[in-house]
């Protein structure tokens, strides 16, 4: 199970990702293995998430999954450091090196 957290530390039962982790995720978003995670590339990845949990988006209201692409939309923003609408590894390693915890 993956968490995502502002956090410095990971939280107890969790641990930070390894470098081979993170590239393995990297090269799983970037699906025209072109080394740079499009906008398109990103929200495709996560949305398929949400398709498995439809139950808990009806359960939070009509408008869930816009709220829920928003995020993501957002969040790709934040991660794409220089703007140039893309996320290279470095700024993929960033994020994911801070933010995101793997249970142990």
């Amino acid at each position: 199970m993956l968490i995502v957290s502002t956090r410095q530390e990971a939280p107890d039962g969790f641990r930070n990702m390894t470098e081979e982790e993170i590239a393995n995720d990297f090269l799983a978003i970037d699906t025209d293995k072109n080394y740079f995670i499009t906008k398109n590339e990103w929200m495709i990845h996560f949305i398929k998430f949400y398709e498995k949990d439809l139950e808990s988006l009806d359960a939070e209201g009509p408008d869930s999954i816009m709220l829920k692409i928003q995020e993501l939309s957002d969040e790709f923003d934040k991660i794409d450091i220089d703007g140039n609408f893309q996320i290279d590894f470095l700024e993929f390693k960033e994020f994911y090196a801070k933010n995101v915890y793997i249970s142990e």
